[in-house]
């Protein structure tokens, strides 16, 4: 056969090209005759010492029986010489086939299968160079490596070829099976989602007092993600003023005394206007002890709107109450007012009869004051808009109220904004508004006190607005009147009506606005008013 064809059926024979860098087989260097004499009187030592370094090479040989190790290192030895001698490769392709299906089965590393096949080099390269034969082994160093570059190449290629269809395979089997479990759950997910996840309420499981299950929605009614709420205490998510009676409630449930009813409490994660919550509940058996299930319904929406009703109907009840007696206690207290001056003007009194004239007719106004602003309650807000400057505004009610100011040796600081755009409004119910506040702030704060009154624009979340705020450096709020303290008759002042914040809420409510109330640090308060362009 022509050496060129004989190339390609070795070739054909190995199963693919050999490796780039390696001669063919039929071109590997004459192996020197000398080297196989050498090697067919040495084969039994170099067998024996290449099973016994096998056992120490990784713990994947020395596992395996030693008759194995010989039979499969005799066939190596003998595939090796046979290739060095003929350059015929059917043999050792034979091996390494065998050889490689058997070590993949049996789970050995590529590189500890390479170190064996390493050893026949060494061994051999050990020994001769211990019975001098330098010269022989120079000469023979070019068909040992090809040799042994051929298996290596031959075998890892085999090797990760073998392992790669098992690999193709078994993820084909694994795709199969989990095309088949995707569509399972896939359907059941479709009815979980539709059961518990699409649902608006939060659903919920409590087991020993913990949180074992939570929808999205329960997650987001209390403002923490899932990883956040379960295993943490279900009364965690209650706010303090309620855990009592929510706790009680828990206990009874798994006592079979369930309340009547739904039982409401105040959840935390969210602010306290918005915690209102109901929620109806029962213990179930889930396989794995009694556990509570819930749902808990935000109701505070609900609340509010309660609480606007009762409102409504308080202030409308005031109105009517009002109306029917404000002809009647008006006219005899402006009779009263002014015959009182009358007389203080034309009497002469002595000592402090001048004062009790004085302070009768001071607390006659000040009934006739909270006539007016009962009346102002009373009625339905109507504005009568107009350009309005708003800096400009708040200086007139500076300059109206500097004397009283001046008087408590208060100072009153102004600071307003460039380029404030003018606004649609009512100036005098705005100024009746900015005119309470800074009453407001001259009582609270003491003798040499500071009040900042200031204006700038504002464009937060893309709406064009504007802010009036009246700060001072008072005592502040008490955290527990926040709350309620533009509520109307809510007052904390041993002489108030509590109507004047709510009749600024009214005002600016009016106008489409908004009030803000928040304490300062390390002391006084803050009102601001938003108003939109």
């Amino acid at each position: 056969m022509p050496k060129r064809q004989e190339v390609a059926a070795l070739r054909a024979l190995a199963g693919r090209e050999v490796p780039e860098g390696l001669p063919p087989p039929g071109e590997w260097p004459p192996t020197p005759p000398d080297l196989l004499d050498w090697l067919k009187r040495n084969r039994r030592h170099i067998i024996d010492e290449w099973v016994d370094r096998l056992s120490d090479l990784s713990p994947s040989y020395r596992a395996r029986p030693r008759d194995e190790l010989i039979g499969t290192i005799t066939e190596a030895f003998d595939a090796d010489l046979s290739a060095l001698e003929s350059t015929r490769l059917d043999r050792i392709i034979r091996f390494i086939d065998y050889i490689t299906e058997k070590r993949l089965h049996a789970g050995f590393p590529l590189s500890d299968v390479q170190k064996a096949f390493e050893l026949f080099r060494y061994i051999v390269v050990r020994h001769m160079t211990e019975e001098g034969l330098k010269d022989l082994l120079a000469r023979s160093a070019e068909s040992l490596n090809a040799c042994l570059s051929f298996t290596l190449h031959r075998f890892s290629d085999h090797f990760q070829n073998m392992y790669r269809e098992e690999m193709v395979q078994y993820a084909s089997n694994l795709e199969h099976e989990i095309e088949t479990r995707t569509a399972e759950l896939a359907g059941s997910e479709r009815r979980y989602k539709t059961l518990i996840e699409e649902i608006n309420d939060g659903y919920f499981v409590i087991q020993d007092g913990r949180i074992v299950f939570a929808n999205q929605a329960y997650c987001r009614m209390h403002g923490a993600p899932l990883e956040e709420i379960l295993g943490r205490q279900f009364r965690d998510f209650v706010t303090p003023e309620c855990q009592d009676r929510v706790l009680a409630a828990y206990e009874a449930a798994f006592c079979d005394r369930p309340l009547a009813g739904q039982l409401e409490y105040a959840r935390t994660g969210c602010p306290l206007e918005e915690s209102a919550t109901e929620v109806k509940s029962r213990v179930v058996d889930l396989g794995q002890g009694p556990v509570l299930i819930g749902i808990c319904r935000d109701i505070s929406g609900r609340v509010a709107m309660e609480a606007k009703v009762r409102e409504h109907e308080r202030m409308a009840y005031v109105g009517h109450l009002t109306a029917s007696l404000s002809h009647e206690i008006r006219n005899p207290l402006s009779a009263i007012k002014m015959n009182l001056q009358l007389l203080s003007r034309n009497l002469e009194l002595d000592g402090y009869d001048q004062r009790r004239l004085e302070i009768t007719v001071q607390q006659v106004s000040r009934l006739e004051n909270i006539l007016r602003q009962l009346l102002d309650t009373a009625r339905p807000m109507a504005i009568d808009t107009a350009i309005v400057n708003l800096p400009g505004l708040a200086r007139s009610c500076v300059d109206l109220l500097e004397p009283k100011a001046t008087e408590k040796k208060v100072a009153i600081v102004e600071r307003y904004g460039k380029n404030i755009p003018e606004i649609q409004a009512d100036g005098g119910k705005l100024e009746q508004a900015v005119i309470n506040l800074l009453l407001n702030a001259l009582e609270a704060v003491p003798e040499g006190g500071r009040i900042v009154v200031w204006s700038k624009a504002d464009q937060a979340k893309g709406n064009r607005s504007v802010e009036l705020g009246v700060s001072d450096n008072g005592p502040g709020i008490d955290p527990s009147h926040l709350p309620r303290i533009f509520a109307p008759f809510y007052t904390s002042k041993p002489r108030g009506t509590g109507l004047g914040l709510s009749n600024v809420r009214r005002i600016v409510e009016a106008h489409s606005g908004a009030i803000e109330v928040r304490n300062r640090r390390p002391r006084g308060a803050t009102f601001i008013m938003r108003l939109p362009c």
